[in-house]
């Protein structure tokens, strides 16, 4: 298991290794954003200079990048989180192992479990998150489980040909 996970923020310099991993067959069965360098711009640019509220970090294991995650406000994104049925003062969180080798070890439930800690719940309004993988994505699923999720339901969301399961992690109490 490595040694040190950290996490920061999304730069411009990092776009054409989340180019590399979107394309990767493990990431874009999932995330179905097979970007070229441009689209990575185009859709991360944003996000980096804030004016997108989506708030995205690369992960590292001892000291090398390996995936990406991000967090938002589904006050945000209100007609989605309708559809989710996720509550006011809940945050959205997406992530990707998108280094091969280090996929299947374990790795994501100490992900998610860390930035939770240590990026959503600092923010003290975040009161629970949810996600919405796809239904057949038994991978991620499974971490998520693993870091303390629990599956609440299964939408069809509008114009998806496809289930997802939404699942909540509530603010553990202090």
């Amino acid at each position: 298991m490595p040694d040190a996970i950290s996490f920061r923020p999304l730069s411009r310099a990092d776009f054409p290794q989340i180019q590399r991993w979107l394309v990767e067959p493990h990431v874009l069965i999932w995330w179905r954003d097979g970007l070229d360098l441009a689209g990575v711009h185009a859709k991360y640019g944003p996000r980096v200079d804030g004016t997108d509220p989506t708030h995205v970090y690369m992960i590292e294991v001892d000291g090398r990048s390996v995936g990406w995650i991000q967090w938002y406000l589904w006050t945000d994104y209100a007609a989605h989180a309708q559809q989710l049925g996720a509550a006011p003062g809940s945050a959205g969180l997406d992530l990707a192992i998108g280094e091969r080798r280090m996929t299947g070890k374990g790795l994501a439930p100490d992900v998610i479990r860390q930035f939770l800690s240590q990026v959503v719940f600092a923010r003290p309004d975040v009161t629970a998150v949810f996600a919405d993988p796809l239904e057949n994505n038994l991978r991620s699923l499974h971490a998520f489980e693993k870091a303390g999720f629990a599956v609440e339901r299964k939408v069809k969301l509008q114009g998806e040909n496809f289930r997802r399961c939404v699942i909540r992690l509530d603010r553990p109490q202090a």
